[in-house]
């Protein structure tokens, strides 16, 4: 089976805190690939921190161009106690380790499975989010100051059903 492989990178240059470097578009290396069935068989997440006691959140939310649809739907508890107040999203959560080191691995995720059946295009839009301590869903952090964790890499491993082009 073909692989597809979406790696965002931290493009902050290191002066300070700034949402936009959450989102990121990539660019496919083929000008499209027509998909059938997509398959999330593993992804990596590499975080850093500047402090002894770092805030690791348990998991972060991706978002990608194209899969935001019927493919992912997350059930989500309200942010407060018998609220009516409803964190809606289209991402995938992806849990983090609270590895000290920043490395979270997680492979073998069979049937992590989306229907697409068309024509993934070259430019994709991917952004990363992350819950804050007030369960807001923000985007993830791109600067290490203290104890916040900044994401530095995230890789996406997929399997892909090719059947010609469609």
């Amino acid at each position: 089976m073909p692989l597809l492989v979406l790696h965002f990178r931290n493009m902050n240059p290191g002066s300070a805190e700034d949402p936009k470097f959450a989102s990121q578009k990539l660019k496919l290396s083929a000008p499209s690939v027509p998909i059938n069935k997509l398959t999330l068989v593993g992804y990596a997440i590499n975080t850093s921190h500047s402090g002894s006691t770092p805030e690791i959140p348990d998991h972060i939310v991706v978002e990608i161009d194209g899969l935001q649809s019927s493919n992912v739907n997350v059930a989500s508890p309200p942010k407060t106690y018998n609220g009516e107040d409803y964190i809606q999203t289209h991402g995938i959560p992806l849990p983090l380790s609270a590895d000290a080191n920043g490395n979270t691995i997680q492979f073998g995720m069979h049937p992590l499975e989306f229907d697409l059946n068309k024509k993934l295009e070259r430019v994709i839009q991917i952004n990363i989010k992350k819950f804050d301590s007030g369960h807001n869903l923000v985007p993830m952090t791109t600067f290490k100051t203290g104890n916040t964790v900044q994401l530095d890499h995230l890789l996406l491993y997929f399997q892909y059903d090719f059947h010609g082009l469609f």
